[in-house]
């Protein structure tokens, strides 16, 4: 029943994005805006879907929302993934947070997650952490994330290169 749900808000967000696409059509220069902002949508809503239900870490994006759109029910519209991903500017830098490993409780009292950052871009990204409790002990593309009982903490990655910046969010939590 949960997938149920997953799927269905991501059927909805993919919706959106197609008539936000193309009702935008007419600026070339929103239109990119959205597309990209689209892609990341997409993204997410396919990372959501295929994530392990045991996963206690939510992932969001960072990016401005979509404005409220005006259709014509007399229109159909259709278009394919392949259409959004051809307006992605060349170089863009694209990021996903993978859980790593985690959640691992030792003795009761710490858990912690292994948070990689999984960027690609022309010129490749830099990678940024708002938190790493390693102190990079793991590399500059994975954080680690230390939790006392009942704490969360919301990881903001960014990815950075001359084409552009794309930010990632993926809430931590651990409660016995």
């Amino acid at each position: 029943m949960r997938n149920f749900g997953v799927i269905l808000i991501a059927a909805i967000v993919i919706f959106l994005i197609v008539i936000a696409i193309y009702t935008n059509s007419i600026s070339d220069v929103r239109t990119e805006e959205i597309t990209a902002q689209s892609t990341e949508a997409l993204e997410t809503a396919l990372e959501t879907i295929t994530s392990s239900p045991e996963t206690t870490a939510t992932e969001t994006t960072a990016e401005k929302p979509i404005a409220p759109i005006a259709t014509n029910a007399a229109e159909t519209v259709e278009t394919t993934t392949e259409d959004i991903e051809e307006k992605i500017p060349e170089g863009m830098p694209t990021l996903r947070l993978v859980i790593s490993e985690g959640p691992v409780v030792i003795d009761n009292d710490l858990c912690y997650y292994k948070i990689e950052a999984r960027a690609t871009g022309d010129p490749f990204p830099v990678i940024s952490f708002s938190k790493d409790d390693s102190n990079g002990a793991w590399g500059k593309n994975i954080a680690q994330i230390n939790l006392k009982n009942g704490e969360s903490y919301n990881l903001v990655a960014t990815a950075v290169n001359s084409a552009g910046k794309v930010t990632r969010n993926i809430e931590l939590s651990w409660s016995q």
